[in-house]
């Protein structure tokens, strides 16, 4: 048998690199429901910011990935 084949970390970590900002909204939307979301969410924009200065992090159509991975909210 090939235990190679079965890393999870590498597998979920190999998932992120393949997540869209619509998945992305629809697990904080989850989260955010269960009051245990990290962000922000602006309901007049549909936004998702950063809990730290507010700064916008996402939305259902776009993510600033760079800022995401930056500030660690993507090491799953």
């Amino acid at each position: 048998m090939d235990h190679e084949a079965n890393k999870a970390a590498e597998y979920v970590h190999d998932l992120t690199k393949h997540l869209r900002a619509e998945d992305l909204y629809d697990v904080e939307m989850y989260f955010m429901r269960r009051g245990g979301s990290e962000f922000l969410y602006d309901e007049k924009l549909d936004v998702c910011r950063l809990p730290e200065e507010g700064r916008f992090a996402f939305c259902k159509e776009f993510a600033d990935w760079a800022l995401l991975e930056e500030r660690g909210y993507l090491d799953f």
